[in-house]
């Protein structure tokens, strides 16, 4: 059974990852009840820098600049009727494995993180906290991108009919059924494949027995291009996608893509 009741939120206090506190409101929709706020000190950034750095005094610079805005963050939270955990002492090392383990630690159904999208970081894909977190993470995640409002109002499922695809399709019934959204149900035809109607349209009857508005758009070519293609044709505002494929068995291109080339958020179940 599918129960979202805490979330944690990691956040790297810039302007662009304070925007998701516009999203949280939504999230009673899915039953969530309590955030973690977590900040990470990047120690990856000055480890191996020429003149080497004071690590402690550097920690407790960053921890006394973040706890002030923490606190504020955590007071924001709760005035929206949520509970609220910030993380102190603030955990130190690389972002991604603290992310995880805190995720680990405190049992949390979701996490949510902002992303650096393509722009000059391009050729790194998400920036690498982004990228590690959804590879190494047991929770899903929602990474978001510039959109932070009505995040499930119109929810894009894509689906290669892979155990990974369904997985996330049950996520997206639920969050449908839960807030009103309607569905687009995607898949993308790549060379030499034919199209499985009976299959497509067993997924679509599985959400209207749920109750939801849904629809059958499908693509042609490469998967993530078509999938954010569609999502923009469609006026998504948020895609499903599972971590890996069928033709891509570790996490690979059409996760990593989409969450590089969408500018709506992503769930990746």
């Amino acid at each position: 059974m599918i129960m979202f009741n805490k979330i944690l939120y990691a956040t790297d206090l810039s302007e662009k990852s304070l925007l998701i506190l516009n999203a949280l409101p939504e999230m009673r929709c899915i039953g969530i009840k309590e955030i973690i706020i977590l900040r990470v000190v990047n120690l990856s950034r000055i480890l191996g820098t020429p003149k080497g750095v004071d690590i402690p005094a550097y920690i407790k610079a960053i921890e006394s600049e973040s706890l002030p805005l923490i606190n504020e963050i955590a007071e924001k939270i709760r005035e929206m009727g949520f509970q609220a955990k910030p993380v102190i002492p603030l955990p130190a090392g690389d972002p991604t494995v603290e992310i995880v383990k805190i995720a680990d630690k405190e049992n949390v159904d979701l996490i949510i993180m902002g992303s650096r999208g393509r722009g000059t970081f391009k050729a790194i894909l998400l920036g690498s906290t982004a990228e590690g977190t959804i590879r190494k993470a047991k929770s899903p995640i929602i990474v978001f991108k510039n959109q932070v409002q009505r995040v499930f109002s119109k929810i894009l499922y894509a689906t290669d009919f892979s155990k990974d695809s369904e997985r996330v399709g049950k996520y997206a019934r639920f969050v449908a059924k839960s807030c009103g959204s309607d569905v687009i149900i995607t898949h993308v035809l790549e060379r030499g494949s034919v199209l499985d109607e009976y299959k497509l349209n067993s997924i679509k009857k599985e959400f209207e027995n749920e109750g939801v508005n849904v629809k059958i758009a499908i693509g042609s070519g490469s998967p993530p291009k078509e999938i954010v293609r569609i999502a923009n044709m469609e006026g998504a505002t948020c895609i499903f996608v599972g971590r890996s494929g069928e033709g891509l068995r570790i996490l690979g291109s059409t996760a990593d893509f989409v969450v590089r080339y969408s500018n709506i958020p992503v769930f990746i179940g």
